[in-house]
């Protein structure tokens, strides 16, 4: 690596290490006005990578977009800023947007079955199949329950069934394809299991896809995940996982490699 490499990342060396969390001393502040590059973990919270950048640090991973586009609401209007294809999507901030309020747009539900999705849930924990009507009152319960303690917002999506969706892992420029089945919930945690991939073209219009959000936001470490209508070949943008599960990979090391390598990459075409 270059001289004056500062990271916080604890599977990547610099020239500099510190602990991820560690507090910001006299010390570690000295270190990254001096730095010529900065390397972040990928639990980096919003103000000091905001911070780092303010600096004029460059930096890996490149998470300008992914807090500036915070949660699903901030995922699903990154996707149209950037004209990119996503599911039908209704985006709500709070339950009180259904009105009655001067000026509230009409909110028309779909027809079942279509999802709800809150906006900070992970690993499909804040995800509803909206069947009929019980369904939709059991997930605004849970929706209340959430504005009561200050989580605000969620998601009206359409539902695509299929049997399987797919996962590209991004590190810097490699690109890792893992397609999953399963009932409604595909991710390994809970109903799905990993399987070879069913249809080629769709996982190359995929990845076609996958590029332009990494052309257009400048992101480099994430998991994406992709949904398919594949009566019609279309391909949307699901969600962004910027902390994700290294089992599909194929474990810690091997995820460690491959950072390694991006990183490397990111400082030799920066340098």
């Amino acid at each position: 690596m270059g001289t004056k490499t500062v990271s916080f990342n604890p599977w990547v060396e610099g020239d500099i290490n510190f602990f991820q969390f560690t507090g910001l001393t006299p010390e570690v502040l000295s270190a990254l006005e001096a730095a010529e590059a900065v390397i972040l973990p990928q639990t980096v919270s919003p103000e000091f990578y905001f911070f780092v950048r303010r600096l004029g640090k460059r930096v890996f991973p490149n998470y300008d977009l992914r807090f500036s586009f915070p949660g699903k609401i901030g995922q699903i209007l990154l996707f149209r800023a950037l004209s990119l294809p996503y599911p039908e999507t209704l985006c709500v901030p709070r339950i009180c947007a259904f009105g009655p309020h001067p000026g509230a747009a009409e909110i028309r539900l779909p027809e079942p079955p279509f999802v709800v999705k809150g906006n900070h849930g992970h690993e499909g924990r804040e995800i509803f199949l909206v069947r009929e009507a019980s369904d939709w009152e059991e997930a605004l319960s849970r929706l209340r329950d959430w504005e009561a303690s200050g989580r605000f917002g969620f998601l009206i999506q359409e539902y695509l069934p299929w049997d399987y969706d797919l996962r590209v892992v991004v590190i810097g420029k490699r690109r890792l394809c893992f397609w999953r089945r399963g009932g409604f919930r595909k991710n390994l945690v809970q109903e799905g299991e990993a399987v070879e991939c069913p249809d080629p073209d769709l996982e190359a219009r995929a990845l076609s896809v996958v590029e332009r959000l990494c052309e257009a936001s400048g992101l480099n470490l994430m998991a994406v995940d992709l949904l398919f209508r594949p009566e019609t070949g279309e391909v949307f943008l699901n969600e962004i996982n910027f902390v994700f599960g290294m089992r599909l990979i194929g474990g810690e090391e091997r995820f460690r490699g491959y950072l390694s390598e991006a990183v490397a990459e990111f400082l030799k075409a920066n340098s």
